[in-house]
């Protein structure tokens, strides 16, 4: 497979002011950073994490049932999220254009950085890695104690990148590329995501 370039800028996504009194940032967890003109706050990212985790551990206790539920949420998030941040640009010529900017822009709005590496085999199937996933650098905290085992940590890591998956899955589904998405987490933090695009459809040989 060959890498593509990932150099450019990203941004982190804001959420929408409460309207009610908010505790202070010291005592509640709040971030520090007092909302701008915009009206608009951010939360902490630790206290997101923890509450994304403590949710999936819940379905995941009901079984697949709450696996499927798990993907399915994570579709739609994904779907929701393309839609808006894809509205006031021009169509994306090319599989390997939407898949840049997953790692540019959708990548750094949902989970809080970029992409670590990006490669392809210029067929369909893309592989992105992520050396320190946010949803899995805290599985120590919610998983398995140290006594359970390496294994079981990582079982409990593959299963929190459920929704991540379904998520990157719904984000390419709306904007036309219908795809698989694989999360691999053995290797916790570090998660890849292999995307094979449904007969390969769109695949290009340009690199950036």
């Amino acid at each position: 497979m060959c890498s593509l370039s990932l150099a450019g800028t990203w941004w982190r996504q804001p959420v929408p002011k409460k309207t009610t009194a908010s505790p202070s940032p010291t005592s509640s967890g709040w971030s520090s950073a007092a909302p701008g003109a915009s009206g608009r706050a951010f939360v902490s990212e630790s206290a997101l994490d923890f509450l994304l985790l403590e949710a999936t551990r819940r379905y995941l206790d009901k079984g697949e049932a709450g696996r499927r539920a798990l993907h399915r949420m994570g579709f739609q998030v994904g779907a929701q999220l393309a839609e808006r941040h894809t509205k006031d640009r021009a169509r994306f010529a090319d599989s390997t254009e939407v898949v840049l900017f997953v790692c540019k822009e959708f990548w750094p709005a949902a989970f809080g950085k970029r992409v670590d590496s990006l490669k392809t085999n210029n067929k369909g199937t893309f592989v992105l890695t992520d050396n320190a996933f946010r949803w899995t650098r805290h599985v120590a905290a919610v998983g398995p104690s140290a006594d359970a085992g390496e294994s079981a940590r990582r079982a409990v890591a593959a299963e929190h990148a459920r929704v991540p998956a379904g998520m990157l899955t719904g984000f390419l589904a709306t904007l036309g590329y219908p795809a698989e998405v694989e999360a691999d987490a053995k290797n916790a933090p570090a998660v890849v995501f292999t995307v094979r695009l449904q007969g390969g459809a769109g695949a290009t040989t340009t690199s950036r």
